[in-house]
């Protein structure tokens, strides 16, 4: 009887992993906006009495996602972790909001680089978590230096030394340490000897392509349809290659250029969401919205 009782509730509890995964689909771009846009947080409730979070410190819906957060900051760190400590801890810590931008899952070949930052120059981030296999590192790679100039991999503490020794002095290494902190291990080297004006054209929107090829050349193609890109793709192979690169930093810029309200506003946005609200640019005025759910009293079991 002892064994079967064992048994059962082996069965019936969920294992660490399952309740990390839904700690971390708190955090999905899906259920944020369910949360802050509709205004349900029906989710957050349901996770919350099932696993029954017995800390004597969670009192609040924002409580509980703080305290998800944390474990999965310890115990399961997943690439939302790694972006939201970019954001953190590099983006709104040492650049500026006015000369700085960030782009999310930017396609590059047959690449998707999780984020780019652009300033002076062009940086790729590309994330190799625990949870991670490197198996596709080296063509993502590859993909990345023939449009931008600085490329970064940003992993564990315990993957450091393998990349070191296996991919080139001029890929950056960074470390999300246990702390929470990011270490660059090795910076990033200014690399244009790969860039490729055939790739860079596809990473861009037709109106993108199109005001770079009219800045430089005073016009644009006036051919039909049908020949438009072809034509544009022969006009991007004239651009030196170094000015092409700042010209597309350049244009990219354009797509994040409103200004982020939230992040200049007096408002503090809790360290948590930070990531979310930026790649959703949210109006401050959800902001308030957003504090009474976080507010809201859980009902202890």
């Amino acid at each position: 009887i002892f064994l079967y009782l064992l048994y059962i509730r082996e069965v019936s509890m969920p294992s660490e992993k399952t309740i990390f995964r839904c700690y971390a689909n708190l955090f999905s771009t899906n259920k944020f906006q369910q949360l802050l846009v509709g205004n349900d947080c029906s989710y957050a409730l349901t996770k919350y009495k099932k696993y029954g979070v017995d800390d004597p410190s969670i009192a609040t819906l924002g409580d509980f996602y703080k305290y998800a957060y944390k474990k999965l900051l310890k115990e399961y760190r997943n690439e939302y972790i790694y972006k939201n400590t970019i954001i953190n801890k590099l983006l709104l810590a040492k650049y500026s909001l006015n000369t700085t931008t960030i782009l999310n899952e930017f396609k590059i070949g047959r690449s998707i680089a999780d984020l780019v930052l652009l300033n002076g120059t062009s940086k790729v981030f590309e994330i190799k978590t625990e949870l991670d296999s490197l198996y596709r590192l080296e063509s993502q790679i590859a993909d990345y230096k023939k449009v931008f100039e600085h490329i970064y991999i940003v992993t564990h503490t315990h993957l450091a030394d393998k990349l070191l020794k296996e991919i080139d002095d001029t890929v950056g290494i960074i470390t999300l340490t246990g702390k929470g902190a990011l270490q660059t291990i090795r910076e990033a080297k200014k690399d244009t000897a790969h860039l490729d004006s055939s790739v860079i054209i596809k990473s861009l929107r037709k109106q993108e392509y199109s005001n770079i090829i009219q800045n430089y050349f005073g016009e644009i193609p006036q051919v039909t349809p049908v020949k438009y890109f072809s034509t544009c793709k022969e006009k991007f192979s004239e651009i030196p290659v170094k000015e092409l690169h700042d010209l597309v930093v350049s244009e990219l810029k354009k797509r994040t250029i409103k200004e982020k309200e939230l992040f200049k506003s007096n408002i503090i946005v809790p360290p948590e969401f930070k990531y979310l609200f930026w790649i959703f640019n949210f109006k401050a005025e959800y902001y308030n919205q957003f504090e009474d759910l976080l507010d809201m009293q859980l009902e202890k079991a």
